[in-house]
């Protein structure tokens, strides 16, 4: 990876076998939700590479969003409430107060930590 840190998924076997496929699954949902935002009306920038305390930058007139976006593939989420409790643990650990939008078997999961 040359100088650049790696991230915690990366630092282990199984991590790195699935990495791949997880990037390319959360810039999915990623592109699906900004595809959503730009549709209500808002102005949407997609963060290169997921680098940053956001994945998206959404603007309408003076208002500004900043959004994690997470997608999860093998997991069963049903409920607004389950899906905060798995993005506060391990290996997500989004911060309190985050606008957050899960993606988990064809349904968004919209909340603030």
């Amino acid at each position: 990876m040359g100088s650049h840190m790696k991230t915690h998924a990366q630092q282990t076997k199984a991590g790195r076998r699935n990495y791949g496929q997880n990037y390319q699954r959360g810039r999915g949902a990623e592109g699906r939700a900004a595809a959503i935002l730009r549709r209500d009306g808002w102005s949407v920038n997609i963060s290169p590479g997921s680098r940053g305390s956001a994945d998206l930058i959404a603007r309408k007139g003076t208002r500004v969003r900043r959004i994690q976006v997470k997608a999860i593939g093998s997991r069963d989420i049903r409920t607004v409430e389950a899906a905060r409790r798995r993005v506060q643990g391990k290996p997500f650990n989004v911060s309190r107060g985050r606008e957050v939008w899960l993606y988990s078997a064809g349904t968004w999961y919209r909340f603030t930590t």
